[in-house]
């Protein structure tokens, strides 16, 4: 009877959880890549994001760090119209959180040669598939920017 017992949990199991979950990478765990998108807030401006992450050096768990290389796209101000398509990079820097699936990372440097961007708070979820990366951004105190992304093919 034990053995009965043990073959059923065991293709409970398959069906519950199929041998591809057990073969699943670190693409679906955690954000660590390349992902590409778009941010906008309220007042008008679009930019597009390619957002790249990865451990942070220093070696701490859960510790994320990286860059995010916008373009702007759309702009509310005649005086910045000539800088559409103009580009720059931010870097940033903080936490994963694998159980709520939460990442939340600052911008703490930038490197703007067109005068395009501001240093932005960035507080995102991490969708189960590992395929999409989204949510809310400081823009400047009001936490109405928003960010969508998707995770760019290795």
């Amino acid at each position: 009877m034990k053995r009965f017992d043990l073959r059923v949990l065991f293709l409970l199991a398959l069906v519950l959880f199929p041998l591809e979950s057990l073969a699943e990478d670190t693409a679906h765990t955690i954000p660590i890549g390349t992902w590409q998108g778009e941010w906008s807030n309220i007042g008008g401006y679009v930019y597009v994001a390619e957002l790249v992450l990865q451990d942070s050096r220093d070696g701490e768990i859960g510790k994320i760090e990286g860059y995010i290389k916008w373009i702007l796209r759309k702009s509310p101000r005649a005086e910045e119209q000539s800088k559409l398509g103009s580009a720059g990079t931010e870097y940033v820097r903080g936490t994963y959180d694998p159980i709520n699936r939460v990442l939340s990372v600052d911008g703490y440097d930038k490197t703007d040669p067109n005068n395009i961007l501001g240093l932005d708070k960035y507080r995102l979820v991490f969708a189960e598939n590992g395929k999409a990366l989204g949510g809310i951004t400081w823009n400047n105190g009001n936490w109405q920017g928003k960010i969508f992304l998707v995770r760019t093919p290795q």
